[in-house]
């Protein structure tokens, strides 16, 4: 009997840390702040299970249900500039192709998250077993999920870049990696409605320049 007790004892505490850890993380929750004002501007759509926050010229999704998360993104301008779609399996991991290039992050037990009214309850709930996928990105004044082969972004601020005080025009942005599409044949200058750019990013603690596929929308 003590042994049981002791044993429930430790669990409520486990889970009394874990919950001032999340009410502590100042980045997890401004991040879904953040995201609130994102579906305020732009509502996600409720589609065949999924909450779906699809770009305004339907080019690129995050979709997420109670146990998962990804991005959906239109292959057709990267086919048109020579991607090998068929090629992508093999060559990377990180992205696939099903009719869409597809990026995810592993699922979570769905038997243990509730399914939550709405698409920013439904976030919100999601962002903690997502938590390490997500970050600031302080150049661009935007949090991100990082899929390993892409990233979703969207502003801290839809009016006001608080990293240079500048008009914030990127609400939302699509940012792939180039290198896997690049492989598979697509020429990086000749995506149709995409820019492929150097962008700052961290690397070992410093600051470094990248090429990324971005697409960015401006929702107000």
């Amino acid at each position: 009997m003590k042994k049981l007790f002791i044993i429930i004892l430790g669990a409520l505490i486990l889970s009394l840390l874990c919950t001032a850890c999340s009410a502590l993380d100042v980045v997890q929750n401004d991040a879904v702040r953040a995201f609130g004002d994102v579906l305020s501007a732009h509502p996600a759509e409720y589609k065949n299970g999924w909450h779906q926050l699809t770009s305004p010229d339907g080019s690129g999704k995050l979709l997420y249900d109670n146990g998962s998360i990804w991005l959906a993104i239109d292959a057709s301008p990267f086919i048109a500039a020579g991607l090998e779609a068929s090629e992508i399996a093999n060559i990377s991991e990180t992205v696939f192709y099903n009719k869409a290039l597809e990026y995810s992050l592993p699922g979570w037990d769905m038997l243990n998250q509730n399914v939550k009214d709405g698409a920013f309850a439904q976030f919100e709930a999601n962002a903690g077993h997502i938590r390490k996928n997500i970050a600031y990105h302080a150049a661009m004044d935007h949090y991100n999920i990082d899929f390993g082969g892409a990233m979703f972004e969207w502003a801290k601020d839809m009016k006001t870049n608080g990293y240079d005080g500048s008009d914030q025009d990127k609400d939302i942005v699509f940012v792939l990696n180039p290198e896997p599409l690049i492989a598979a044949g697509a020429d990086p200058e000749n995506v149709d409605g995409w820019t492929y750019a150097q962008v700052p990013v961290m690397q070992d603690d410093k600051e470094a320049l990248v090429y990324k596929f971005l697409k960015a929308f401006n929702l107000q």
